[in-house]
């Protein structure tokens, strides 16, 4: 048995603007060092991550932070949500950090959490080491808008999977039809955020799987031709969830990518 199998993550609950975020360490920080801190996807939570986070935190030899967003998971719910909501997701993070003692840091984001990533690496914070974006969403694409109907046509029949209650409990059925409402109308709208990718200065790894059902392409072209030190791959045999297709493939991946920019604190 490793030690990946039997390290518990420790759960916390934060205040933020009076709402109780709930968060885990899956591996305590180390001093000195920066620590790994994980954006979850847009109808997930942090249960979703499953074993990634531990085993690229000890890969790396960091601590690892992952939180359930405001609405999601443990958190406290929101209703209804605006229609901002990623923004305000991205704008609360430096407070959720805060509350957690965390000041150096690496972003790993997937789905939409990748795009919260993004967008508050656009600030460019103090404090921000890397930024690794699994399946972020930039701008508009076809394959995302078909499966963004596809979930509302699911919401109204009623007929949820499974995994939105081991998630979200209770508000599983809200979350869908809040999530597919706001990005509907967002997209509907002609939402790009690309450009703003511009003012990154934070290394930046980019990886999108080659059969992701849920991002065009042009998803990660969006990323190269913007974000000016984006390093990009995308990833031969691998759909939109990569951290849970082939976990040690991505581990060695991103490992690859961080081990360089940790260079002076090893």
């Amino acid at each position: 048995m490793t030690d990946r199998t039997i390290v518990m993550p420790r759960a916390v609950n934060l205040t933020i603007d009076g709402a109780r975020i709930y968060g885990e360490w899956r591996r305590e920080p180390v001093p000195g060092h920066p620590v790994l801190v994980f954006l979850h996807d847009g109808l997930g939570s942090v249960e979703n991550w499953r074993a990634f986070p531990d085993m690229l935190a000890d890969a790396l030899g960091l601590g690892a932070f992952a939180y359930d967003r405001l609405g999601y998971g443990r958190s406290d719910g929101r209703d209804p949500w605006p229609g901002d909501f990623m923004t305000q997701s991205a704008h609360r993070l430096p407070l959720i950090l805060h509350a957690a003692g965390i000041t150096d840091f690496i972003l790993i984001g997937h789905s939409d959490g990748a795009t919260v990533a993004l967008d508050h690496a656009t600030t460019a914070p103090s404090g921000l080491r890397a930024v690794v974006s699994l399946a972020a969403h930039v701008k508009r694409d076809p394959r995302a808008y078909g499966g963004l109907i596809d979930f509302i046509e699911t919401a109204r029949s009623g007929d949820l999977p499974d995994w939105l209650g081991r998630f979200h409990g209770d508000r599983g059925a809200q979350i869908l039809t809040e999530w597919t409402g706001c990005w509907k109308r967002t997209l509907d709208a002609g939402w790009d955020i690309s450009p703003s990718l511009k003012t990154i200065v934070a290394p930046l790894f980019a990886a999108q799987g080659i059969d992701d059902q849920w991002a065009d392409p042009l998803q990660i072209d969006a990323i190269a031709e913007n974000a000016p030190h984006a390093e990009t791959r995308m990833l031969d045999g691998f759909g939109h969830f990569p951290h849970l297709e082939d976990p040690a493939a991505l581990v060695e991946l991103v490992a690859g990518f961080l081990r360089p920019l940790l260079s002076d604190i090893q």
